[in-house]
């Protein structure tokens, strides 16, 4: 599966990918994905910004279970590899425009421009414009009242001009405004040495990702009597909100009164939404990239991969989709960078029966996401202005395929990797008045999980008479380091029945390195942290085609031991907090068939079947305002992995028509089966099977110089959940949709 934006962010650009039941759902710059993604051989190794422009790619390929042995950074659950087109050896090019529904306008095009016979040039653009899906229901509305307070002046810790935002009417969530550049140098100096340089760039401006207000937790305990009741179940925020400000609160037209509940807010429609405060998405991504391969033999190579990639932006989000501030979130300043080097050294010896390659690999990387999060009023705020990031990663691999016979071939591959982490971090509770509001009478102490008032003159005075100066509380400032290191076999074992057939079977081992948690809401003696991941990974199946290349299958059944699993829940207060929580078996089928029953009809359809259950788990414990849907347990799903998956398309090209040029059809379909969004297994967030039909006609002129493609894609308008945040511990829930239908034309010309 593959989602555009996870969960807590509410940044619009955030890959989150799961593979057979492994991934990573949170963004965070201390954890790691369970998915990696390659662009020409360079690893991205952070969400933000990871919701790549395909923009002109040769192919992509998926590749299931740990990857490590050949390529690259280690990654346990898969990797997908996307591989550039080439500079051409002619000039020429395409440009292609797109225009629909919902304001869409995607310009994109591409030119080679050889400069030399040895030297290449290739250039692609794109820019993607579309409208929101997701409204404000209170656009136009005064809510001139509603402010987010900044801290008082004695502690100056933001940067100036950062509670400047508007407090508007929203719209257009889910939008799309991103533009994205890549170039490509190729010099081919002689037929042993090709040296390759890219650059790309992408520019991502757009409101909050599409989430909305799904419910609110305890609500239906809420009326007593008649009578509002705040509750400690509803979670601490929200009762603090309900029972301090909302009696004060102006609500907005049409609505009886203030109160934070499913009633108020909570609308029932995948298209619109309560918030009013700012949200919104910036990112700026640029990376470059040198490839150097150089053939010393007929039967040795070398390739070295240099790369730096950099991300920076910010983004925001009203994480409780009400009208009022009681929870929003601002990611402020992100920055990362990385750099990677990697040197490949392949060869073939005993006539090509041996294929080989050896490797080295070094990465390195710094980051920073400081976070503020405001809180009611009467609760305070959450300030954590450094939380910086500064690893390394070093790693050998090799692996070796053998021709035993001309039908029988083993592999064996090795992987060693280190991993150095440091983390920074500095974060604190601003209570008290902030412009005038009323000082925090609540605050997290000792145990864990217990909310408690503090009664002292200055809370007091703080509700019934003049108000208390702003302070810091509970302050953590740390610098933590640890390091992981493991080492990774793989083996497989291919035997060719003959040109048209063959089996399989692989083992595998892989590893996620550990990390630290980056948020906290509770007091905190020290930096949590957490153990690498650990999968063994087994897998058997056959290939075929035959029938003169018109019937293709793949077929793989595979069972995966998944240990130490992290997971991520939210503890009492609303963090979410990233534990090794127990192992899984996961098992299943796998069956991909492609036929060509005529030269002008294409069909091809797959079918998965996974199976994924806890084997033993370290439940979170039960507390005093937690809820059952808190707890983990052996009876909790793994995230993201739903039962069944299916897939098929059509392709057909109808007879040469009367007026020449070619007419061709496609039409595909997507079903995807029950599945829980999160580790907590949320109602909130549960997704109940769909199903997606897309379909184009193109017509492509007689000398193929251009072509016009009518689509429609969602064609049912169906509607389902592609993540979202299920905060049992502040007591909202909200998720974040797909899009609605969408249908246009797209006009290609080729150069």
């Amino acid at each position: 599966m593959f989602d555009t934006t996870a969960p807590i962010t509410g940044v619009s650009n955030a890959a989150i990918i799961t593979i057979r039941g492994i991934g990573q759902t949170d963004y965070a710059l201390t954890t790691e994905a369970g998915v990696g993604t390659y662009i020409d051989g360079v690893y991205a190794s952070r969400s933000i910004g990871g919701v790549l422009d395909v923009l002109d790619i040769a192919r992509m390929e998926i590749l299931r279970g740990p990857q490590g042995t050949l390529f690259g950074r280690n990654t346990i659950g898969g990797a997908i590899n996307i591989v550039s087109t080439r500079p051409g050896n002619e000039a020429g090019g395409n440009v292609e425009l797109s225009g629909g529904n919902q304001g869409r306008i995607h310009v994109r095009g591409s030119i080679d421009i050889p400069l030399a016979d040895t030297l290449r040039t290739r250039f692609a653009a794109s820019s993607k414009n579309r409208s929101g899906f997701v409204d404000s229901a209170y656009v136009g509305a005064d809510f001139s009242s509603v402010v987010i307070a900044p801290p008082a002046p004695a502690i100056p810790i933001l940067p100036a001009g950062f509670f400047n935002a508007p407090v508007t009417g929203l719209d257009d969530l889910g939008d799309e405004d991103r533009q994205a550049f890549r170039g490509t140098i190729e010099w081919e100096p002689s037929e042993r040495l090709l040296v390759t340089a890219n650059a790309d760039y992408s520019r991502v401006r757009e409101n909050n990702a599409p989430n909305r207000l799904v419910g609110i937790t305890g609500d239906e305990d809420a009326i007593v009597d008649g009578n509002f009741v705040p509750s400690l179940a509803r979670g601490p925020a929200v009762f603090i909100y309900n029972l301090f400000e909302a009696p004060t609160a102006t609500p907005p037209i049409g609505l009886a009164n203030a109160l934070y509940t499913d009633a108020n807010f909570v609308t029932g429609d995948d298209t619109t939404f309560g918030a009013i405060l700012p949200t919104g998405t910036q990112l700026d991504a640029w990376g470059v990239s040198g490839t150097i391969e150089y053939e010393i033999s007929d039967a040795l190579r070398v390739k070295s991969i240099s790369a730096y990639r950099d991300t920076s932006g910010a983004f925001n989000r009203d994480a409780d989709g009400s009208p009022y501030p009681i929870t929003h979130t601002h990611n402020y300043d992100y920055e990362h960078d990385q750099f990677s080097q990697e040197i490949q050294l392949l060869g073939e010896a005993f006539d090509k029966r041996l294929k080989w390659i050896i490797g080295g690999y070094y990465f390195t990387e710094e980051g920073d996401d400081p976070i503020f999060v405001d809180f009611p009023t009467s609760f305070g705020d959450v300030y954590l202005p450094v939380a910086a990031i500064d690893n390394q990663s070093y790693a050998a691999f090799a692996q070796a395929t053998y021709d035993l016979t001309e039908k029988l071939s083993v592999t064996a591959g090795l992987r060693y990797t280190e991993d150095k982490k440091n983390f920074d971090l500095d974060t604190f509770f601003i209570v008290g008045t902030a412009g005038g509001d009323p000082a925090n009478p609540f605050f997290p102490v000792q145990p864990p999980g217990l909310l408690v008032a503090l009664v002292d003159i200055c809370a007091i005075g703080a509700l019934v008479g003049p108000p208390c100066p702003a302070v810091i509380r509970d302050r953590q400032v740390q610098e933590v380091s640890d390091s992981f290191d493991d080492l990774s076999p793989r083996a497989s074992v291919q035997y060719h029945w003959n040109d048209e057939f063959l089996t399989y079977f692989s083992y595998s081992q892989g590893f996620k390195s550990g990390g630290f948690n980056l948020r906290y809401v509770q007091p905190s003696p020290f930096v949590r942290g957490f153990d690498p991941e650990n999968v063994t990974a087994y897998e058997a199946g056959f290939k075929f085609e035959g029938f003169n290349r018109r019937l293709r299958v793949n077929a793989a059944g595979f069972f995966t031991e998944y240990e130490d699993i992290q997971y991520t829940f939210f503890e009492v207060l609303g963090a979410p907090l990233t534990v090794n929580g127990g192992a899984a078996d996961i098992w299943g089928t796998e069956i991909e068939i492609t036929a060509l029953p005529t030269p002008n009809l294409q069909i091809s359809g797959n079918v998965g079947y996974t199976s994924a259950e806890y084997t033993s788990i370290l439940p979170v414990a039960p507390t005093s305002i937690s809820t059952p849907e808190q707890v983990i347990d052996l009876d909790s799903e793994l995230p993201n992995t739903p039962e069944w998956t299916a897939g098929a398309a059509i392709d057909y090209t109808f007879p040469p028509l009367p007026v020449g040029g070619t007419l061709e059809l496609h039409v595909d379909w997507r079903y995807t089966g029950d599945h829980f969004n999160d580790a907590q297994n949320s109602p909130f967030l549960f997704q109940d099977a769909y199903s997606v039909v897309n379909l184009s006609l193109t017509y492509t002129e007689p000398r193929e110089r251009w072509s016009v493609r009518a689509w429609s894609d969602n064609v049912g308008d169906e509607r389902y959940i592609t993540s979202g945040d299920s905060n049992f511990g502040l007591g909202f829930h909200q998720a974040n949709f797909n899009r609605p239908r969408e249908y246009g034309v797209t006009l290609r010309y080729n150069f």
